[in-house]
């Protein structure tokens, strides 16, 4: 059998050919075989070829009277159909789709298999644009329909020289060119000046192989030498050079994705910002480059004293920090900070004389004392200072009473109190847009405390703070009741938005949840399917069958569930399967490292095809700047949150009582 009879749906072929008979062999080749598959065969060919076509294909066994009145054979006269479908010398589109591509559409999703020769007849009246422009029409066709299409091409319409550009245009808008016949058919004096001719074009083609070799194997040495260049440029901008620790912004950046990281897999995550006793003294006696010396060393003494392992980096000056993981307890930390201690307290040798050498570290905990890069690393400068104060060679965990002590901020649970009694709750609604159109679609309520002294109300720590206190279920209620009267104005000014209010682990427990909510949308008169409530992962999986079955009964009020803070916990896959959610929401560390972080993007990429397989909707929080809402739009992302919008943020004040 001819090799153009194994071809698969969507492929679109041509054949070029002298000997007529060598066509409708070929034709009847290709019909048969999509005869035996059991698809819709349609010609397009003058007279005497569908003739000769007919009789190949009775000689093949099918029975073309049969085959004509079941419809599964349709012949159509090529200059017929060619005149119904041109005008002014060109192919009319919706003409082509009509009465060529209609019957085709309505056959779906039954596959057909068509030979024509329209084009052919283009190429033999000279009216090579046509053609050309015509073979565009039905390549675009087999790749949307279940559609395999043969064209056969006289060779005799490009004898020309002029007839080049217009063979070269017809073979491009196929995806298979297939041979001529055999050379055995040509007289033996024409073989031999055909493979002359071949070889001639063998030799051509061997030299620009080795031509095209040659500048593949100069571009690889290029490529080489860039790709190093590259490497070096990299390290440098991940490396301090002076001291040979991590950047600033590298060392905060695997901070970010270590506190992203699921709690089982890293353990609690300990920030330390480390000061260098000693070095603005030597710089004014020794000199600046004695003091690099000095910085150097102590710098070399704090990566071998934490090893190899932990996160090490400059933040400027006689500043460092470092991030250690994998521990339980905090006792284990202080050890760490206590040996670190010792090791730079041992005298350094700079311009032959011995400096005594110190530091003083500050800590902070995650997520205890901040649940952001931005928040651990100003809790634990705090704590450094206030080593500071004690003396040389100090450390000093942070606690809150340090907000209290730097003027800022009130320690959480106090402050808690106290907005609750003296109206200091405010609302605060963000907007969620549609990645792909730009519009708000959503909001989520945000509590916070408006005046200044308030300020540990957060929304990083407010929930856990609220629970510390007792107050938990109150703050909850407010805010449910508080969001769904607001939504409500909106629905009745004809705006619409979803309310998202964020529910925390131990309010997915309670019992009382169903009728909180029930209690929240009777009391406005708002639909079910106008609220959303966000978990947290850690809450979806601690949650047990009772909370399921709550759920389950929120969802019959249209109640919709979006898990927050989603990361790379491949255990989570599992608890969303379990229970009725409709959406995630990317955890903002991945947000912050999906442009030039390659393990945020992979991660990225992993949980957005899981959820979409799922038929869940993926938002991210934490969107900062347009790049990064334009890849996050690229990699899939339905909804976009975050302070690329914060002008849209619109505050809702409202005394702490009301409910």
């Amino acid at each position: 059998m001819h090799a153009v009879a194994q071809c698969q749906t969507h492929d679109h072929l041509v054949q070029f050919y002298e000997d007529e008979a060598f066509l409708a062999e070929v034709v009847a080749d290709y019909l048969l075989a999509g005869a035996r598959a059991g698809e819709r065969l349609l010609v397009l060919l003058t007279p005497p070829h569908l003739e000769a076509v007919l009789q190949y294909l009775e000689a093949g066994g099918l029975d073309t009277q049969a085959a004509l009145a079941s419809g599964q054979l349709v012949t159509h006269d090529a200059e017929s159909v060619l005149a119904t479908i041109m005008r002014d010398g060109q192919p009319v589109e919706a003409l082509f789709e009509r009465h060529l591509l209609a019957p085709i559409e309505a056959t779906q999703p039954l596959p057909t298999r068509a030979f024509g020769e329209l084009v052919n007849l283009l190429c033999a009246e000279g009216n090579a644009e046509a053609a050309v422009r015509l073979e565009a029409l039905w390549h675009a066709a087999c790749h949307r329909l279940p559609l395999t299409l043969l064209c056969g091409y006289a060779l005799q319409h490009f004898d020309r020289p002029d007839d080049q550009a217009a063979f070269d245009a017809i073979c491009d808008h196929h995806s298979h060119v297939l041979p001529a016949e055999p050379y055995g058919r040509l007289v033996s004096g024409h073989q031999l000046r055909e493979v002359s001719r071949l070889q001639q074009q063998a030799r051509v083609l061997r030299r620009e192989t080795a031509s095209r070799q040659q500048a593949e194997q100069t571009l690889k040495a290029m490529r080489q030498l860039y790709g190093e260049a590259l490497v070096e440029l990299a390290d440098q901008a991940l490396h301090d050079d002076l001291t040979g620790l991590m950047s600033r912004q590298h060392a905060q950046q695997r901070l970010a994705r270590l506190i992203a990281e699921p709690y089982e897999r890293v353990g609690r995550v300990a920030v330390l910002h480390i000061d260098i006793d000693q070095l603005k003294a030597i710089n004014e006696t020794l000199g600046l480059e004695m003091g690099d010396c000095y910085l150097y060393q102590t710098a070399q003494r704090i990566r071998r004293c934490l090893g190899s392992r932990e996160v090490v980096g400059r933040l400027g000056s006689d500043e460092m920090m470092a991030v250690l993981s994998g521990f339980e307890q905090t006792d284990e930390v202080l050890s760490i900070v206590e040996r670190l201690l010792d090791w730079t307290s041992q005298p350094v040798a700079v311009a032959g004389q011995r400096v005594v050498a110190s530091c003083c570290i500050g800590i902070s905990l995650f997520p205890e004392h901040g649940r952001t890069v931005a928040e651990l690393m100003r809790h634990a400068t705090l704590a450094r200072r206030q080593a500071q104060r004690l003396g040389r060679r100090r450390c000093q965990l942070f606690t809150f009473e340090l907000l209290v002590e730097a003027g800022e901020r009130l320690p959480p649970r106090a402050a808690l109190c106290e907005a609750m009694a003296h109206g200091g709750l405010d609302l605060y609604y963000r907007p969620l847009i549609a990645a792909r159109s730009g519009q708000v679609v959503a909001v989520s309520a945000q509590p916070r405390c408006h005046p200044a002294r308030f300020a540990a109300l957060a929304p990083s720590h407010g929930l856990s703070t609220a629970e510390e206190a007792g107050e938990l279920m109150a703050i909850e209620q407010w805010v449910l009741g508080r969001a769904c009267r607001y939504a409500r104005t909106w629905l009745d000014a004809g705006l619409g938005l979803r309310m998202v209010v964020q529910i925390s682990p131990a309010g997915l427990q309670s019992q009382a949840l169903v009728d909180r909510v029930d209690e929240a949308l009777a009391r406005c008169g708002l639909p079910g399917e106008m609220l959303e409530l966000e978990v947290s992962p850690s809450g979806l999986k601690r949650a047990s069958e009772g909370a399921l079955a709550l759920l389950d009964r929120l969802k019959d009020r249209g109640v919709r569930l979006t898990v927050g803070d989603v990361g790379s916990d491949p255990s989570l896959h599992g608890h969303l399967h379990r229970f009725p959610v409709d959406s995630i929401k990317l955890h903002e560390a991945l947000t912050a490292g999906c442009l030039d972080d390659s393990r945020c993007q992979t991660i990225l990429r992993s949980v957005i095809a899981m959820a979409h397989r799922s038929g869940l909707q993926v938002g991210a929080a934490g969107v900062a700047t347009r790049a990064q809402a334009d890849f996050l739009r690229d990699q899939g992302c339905d909804l976009l949150e975050g302070s690329l919008w914060s002008r849209m943020e619109h505050r809702d004040t409202a005394q702490g009582g009301e409910g």
